[in-house]
């Protein structure tokens, strides 16, 4: 399993903004609150993407069709 790099860029971002606390409660509270989801590509690959970020595309996706 794999991490989308949009889900990198935004526990980078996570990171950057929350880290540096005393006992890094602040970025261990951030993360604790990440909603993550699994994505099965075409291919077979599951890929860990952003719940929220699934949801905006599926629902723009259905709501094309």
């Amino acid at each position: 399993m794999k991490l989308h790099p949009t889900l990198i860029e935004k526990l980078v971002k996570i990171m950057e903004v929350n880290s540096g606390w005393t006992g890094e409660n602040k970025l261990k509270k951030a993360l604790s609150q990440l909603d993550v989801a699994i994505y099965k590509r075409q291919d077979g690959l599951e890929v860990l993407v952003d719940a929220e970020e699934l949801r905006k595309y599926t629902s723009g996706v259905a709501q094309a069709k």
